[in-house]
């Protein structure tokens, strides 16, 4: 039950809880003196009304009118509160008209004791308590209290309950906030009015909220860069295919043409057909390299079939045949066969991006490619000795996807001059931890990392 009550419903409930136990504990203590008060009078008054009596009784002894002393005596015994006297047997006079407090109440505060005796010529005289006008006032007593109590509880609850609402007022501001935030509308901001808390916590929503729209923009400017990407890549790919692939299939045709005209030449030598064939051999294999160097750049099979090790020396071992004039040097330690598919897949990206800079952009005559291991994870380097960046320079497209490249697997990408100068690139790929079921991060990373 409680658990559907608002904020609100439960700090006013366990207050109005508070207020009713206090005034309960109150009245029971108002109640448990009320007993050793009425106790007190009516024991005191019970002991001067035996004195009086017993005080009265040789004046009683010795008198010539012994009826008209103990009349006295009594009605002066009489006027003494709390008590009652009179002769044992006759009935007691009818009591002053009062409000009287209830019976529960009077059995729960006192209980008479039995009352005293004193023995006359005259009869016995009996005296008992009887505090009935002290219960009745101060039952009167409490039951002003508890009102007056009652009145300034009530009072007190519905202050601290409009305060309560006030101050919880943020909330409902919040939680609008939040189911905004929930449903895309980043825009959203929380007025920070309230307590200091409220405060705070408004500030940290609007951050969240201001996170929240930076992330998405970057997210669709990233979506826009990867579609550029795409088309860029697939517009090399189109002019690989028109500017290389297409004349050496028009070549290959054309020898095809010249071969079956010489095949079907009355007296054609054997040679020179021989000849024809291995001229389009050789284009065939020009143009199976052709067809390897593009699918090398979408996707390098060296990688999954050789390692990241191999992989990397085929690919500086393109790059020798392409500039025979640049020096590479390579420095594969830590590039093993146990790397995860989507960490090699990057490492080789990096080093493929490093090295194209270097040789299109730098003017260097020595790259160095380094991979090594640290307690960080996997650490790829190219440096060169080229004129380095310009102190504003910005990384291209090819740099912005590879760091998103290597922010996605938790990295980090430099890019800078050397101490000695040069360009310099570093990227730190961490080893990925496992996941609950047993898999990598590679899977969840085979598309990403496709693109």
């Amino acid at each position: 039950m409680l658990q559907s009550l608002s904020l609100r419903a439960r700090l006013s409930l366990l207050f109005g809880g508070v207020i009713v136990a206090g005034l309960a504990f109150g009245v029971g203590l108002l109640i448990l003196h009320a007993g050793a008060r009425v106790s007190a009078e009516a024991e005191g008054a019970t002991r001067l009304a035996r004195d009086l009596v017993q005080a009265t009784l040789p004046s009683l002894q010795s008198s010539r009118r012994p009826e008209r002393e103990l009349a006295d005596l009594l009605a002066d015994a009489r006027r003494l509160r709390h008590v009652h006297v009179g002769v044992e047997g006759e009935p007691a006079p009818a009591p002053a008209t009062q409000k009287a407090a209830p019976d529960w109440f009077s059995a729960l505060v006192f209980r008479a004791p039995a009352p005293a005796y004193v023995a006359t010529p005259l009869g016995v005289i009996e005296i008992g308590a009887n505090p009935a006008d002290e219960i009745a006032e101060i039952w009167e007593e409490i039951v002003w209290l508890a009102i007056g109590a009652a009145g300034v509880a009530g009072v007190a609850f519905g202050l601290v309950s409009l305060a309560v609402s006030r101050t919880l007022r943020p909330i409902g501001m919040l939680s609008a906030a939040l189911q905004r935030l929930e449903q895309g509308d980043y825009a959203v901001r929380a007025p920070g009015d309230g307590s200091p808390e409220f405060v705070a916590i408004a500030a940290r929503l609007n951050s969240l909220a201001t996170t929240l729209q930076r992330l998405d923009d970057e997210n669709r400017q990233l979506v826009r860069r990867m579609i550029t990407v795409q088309d860029e890549e697939r517009r090399d790919i189109a002019r690989d295919l028109h500017d290389e692939i297409g004349p050496f299939l028009f070549t290959v045709r054309a020898g095809l043409g010249a071969l079956a005209r010489k095949a079907q030449t009355p007296g054609a030598e054997p040679a020179l057909l021989a000849q024809e064939c291995a001229k389009i051999d050789a284009q065939v294999a020009t143009l199976q390299q052709v067809n390897r160097r593009i699918l090398g750049r979408l996707r390098p099979a060296a990688l999954s079939e050789m390692g990241l090790a191999n992989a990397l020396e085929a690919l500086a071992r393109g790059w020798r045949e392409a500039r025979a004039d640049m020096l590479i040097e390579l420095a594969l330690d830590g590039a093993g066969d146990d790397i995860d598919e989507a960490t090699a897949l990057t490492a080789y990206r990096v080093a493929q991006e490093g090295l194209t800079n270097a040789f299109r952009h730098s003017g260097a005559r020595r790259v160095i490619l380094s991979v090594t291991r640290a307690r960080e994870g996997l650490r790829v380097e190219v440096s060169d000795d080229g004129a380095g960046l310009a102190p504003k320079q910005r990384g291209g497209l090819g740099l912005r996807g590879m760091r998103e490249r290597v922010e996605a697997l938790g990295g980090a990408l430099r890019v800078g001059n050397g101490s000695e100068g040069g360009a310099r690139l570093i990227a730190t790929l961490p080893f990925p931890a496992r996941d609950i079921d047993g898999r990598s991060r590679e899977a969840a990373f085979r598309v990403r990392a496709e693109i």
